[in-house]
């Protein structure tokens, strides 16, 4: 007789409340330890004791891990490959609750007592007194995906289903995606290794309400992506008292900003969908501590979305819209000098990243340019974005003849779009979905990208042109602390599909899961998908 430790509402309520219990907020120590407590919740299953070589631990760098678990039928080759992530945002909304933002039952209660209930949003009220939702860090975005997927290939294993599937569980999905980075590598790898057959890339992120008041329930047959346009401002230094004889950084990047924000040439539309506008990530000078010398050195980060853009086209816009921007800045300071009757220090120029470092190569040889990259690297309180800038920022202060100018680059993470929707196989799994969603009288709507971002980006990657390469270029940190597989990337084609969980306000201390959806609807909803596939 066959042991099921998660096969009803119940029990896959308690295991989604441990694994949400394991604390792994990104870049904690938590993170670094989920994975070996997965790989051990896992081995309780008879068919990983039976066969512990097919969970493995996947380096992804700063002491973390991705997790693969390969429940393999015997005679089988085609592949379902179930990716989830286990990092989590950080709980600091949560206030004087942050200590039970990962005790799901607890804080849920907790919520009921009049001194948290009063200051709840109204429909925050009603989805706590409805009984159906479950509060807590991760129970919606997205340990809920993976408990389901724990529970599938304990089904498949106990009931010998005649396909495999690989379970594939990473961290670091909230900043960076390393651990998918890494794991598409493993993909590759256990592809050759096994013979296998990619059939089907199948995610299980929650389904995000489209505006504030939506509640509807989707499912996603892609996903945006996102990449991240920066710039470096290098202006004139001088003494506050003698401001004419300099340039601030704050007067290029204003210019750069107004052009930047909200600007309608970024958008792309597809499939009746359209993304969000470009926004500032982040705006500061680099100044780092008070004085009368004005800030001549300033940088921003630019989110972009995107459907069917590259990375060369993105770079080519920015590049477009930066000249447009420094072209209104010079025209403005050119009338500030005539009207005080001054010279000025020149016109600003616009500079991709990879001309500056050509440059600077140039001049200083390329032993000193590996000697400034080395410095900023190995400087562990800066993050990826902050050492982009820095090594740019550290460039320009050597090729000063070079300013006033605004050298434009990339700052990680890049997210590629990926879109399944015209997929034979896709097409027939979204109306088997809907069907068997009515059968718990609800409706599921399809999505062709997924609005959250997602790991997903990094399979079924299909730009054979090389336009990837303006990225590499214009990345300052590239090969250095961040990188992406991009040709292993265009090798996993094979088609993606999202069905995941109802829930509500993911990054929000409000975050919450429906537990119908979860524990009853979701499960049996995958599992007749997965059986689909057989």
């Amino acid at each position: 007789m066959s042991q099921y430790f998660w096969n009803t509402p119940e029990k896959l309520r308690a295991l989604l409340c441990e694994v949400v219990g394991w604390d792994s907020r990104t870049l904690t120590e938590g993170e670094n330890k989920f994975a070996y407590k997965l790989r051990d919740k896992l081995q309780m299953l008879p068919y990983f004791q039976e066969h512990s070589e097919y969970i493995e631990l996947h380096d992804a760098g700063l002491g973390r891990n991705a997790v693969t678990a390969f429940y393999k039928h015997p005679t089988a080759t085609e592949t379902i490959v179930l990716i989830s992530h286990f990092d989590t945002v950080h709980t600091e909304e949560y206030g004087e609750l942050e200590p039970l933002a990962f005790f799901p039952e607890e804080l849920t209660e907790k919520l009921k007592e009049p001194k948290y209930f009063n200051d709840l949003p109204e429909v925050v009220k009603a989805d706590l007194q409805s009984g159906n939702y479950l509060f807590g860090r991760g129970t919606m975005d997205m340990k809920m995906g993976l408990a389901l997927h724990m529970q599938l290939i304990e089904k498949a294993s106990n009931e010998n289903w005649p396909i495999n599937l690989l379970l594939t569980a990473v961290p670091d999905e909230e900043v960076n995606s390393a651990g998918m980075r890494a794991a598409v590598v493993e993909l590759v790898r256990l592809r050759k290794q096994y013979g296998l057959t990619y059939k089907l890339f199948l995610n299980s992120e929650p389904s995000f309400s489209q505006n504030p008041t939506d509640i509807k329930e989707y499912m996603y047959s892609g996903t945006i992506g996102k990449i991240m346009p920066a710039a470096l401002f290098y202006g004139k230094e001088t003494h506050a008292g003698e401001p004419l004889k300099g340039m601030t950084a704050s007067f290029i990047a204003s210019y750069m900003t107004q052009h930047m924000e909200w600007n309608p040439i970024f958008r792309e539309s597809d499939l009746g969908e359209q993304t969000p506008l470009p926004v500032s990530l982040q705006l500061k000078d680099l100044k780092m501590e008070y004085s009368t010398q004005t800030p001549y050195r300033a940088a921003a980060l630019y989110n972009v979305f995107l459907l069917k853009r590259t990375a060369t086209e993105i770079m080519d816009l920015f590049e477009q819209v930066a000249n447009e921007a420094m072209a209104a800045c010079n025209a403005h300071y050119e009338n500030i000098c005539k009207r005080e009757q001054v010279n000025g220090v020149g016109a600003v120029k616009v500079l991709r990243y990879e001309t500056l470092l050509q440059y600077a190569i140039q001049k200083l040889g390329e032993a000193e340019i590996a000697s400034i990259k080395a410095q900023v690297v190995k400087n562990d309180q800066l993050d990826d974005r902050e050492k982009s800038i820095r090594i740019v920022d550290q460039l320009m202060i050597r090729c000063q003849e070079l300013a006033p100018a605004t050298v434009i680059l990339y700052a990680p993470p890049y997210y590629p779009a990926i879109n399944s929707s015209d997929h034979p196989l896709v097409k027939d799994a979204i109306q088997l979905v809907k069907k068997t969603a009515k059968t718990f009288d609800i409706e599921i709507e399809q999505i062709h990208y997924f609005n959250g971002i997602c790991d997903l980006s990094y399979v079924n990657y299909s730009d054979i042109s090389g336009d990837w390469t303006a990225f590499e270029k214009n990345t300052p940190v590239w090969g250095e602390t961040y990188s992406i597989p991009f040709e292993e990337m265009a090798t996993l084609q094979s088609p993606v599909l999202n069905v995941g969980p109802f829930g509500k306000d993911a990054h929000q201390k409000t975050e919450r899961l429906h537990v119908d959806s979860a524990f009853k609807e979701m499960p049996v909803i995958i599992e007749t998908l997965v059986k689909s596939l057989i």
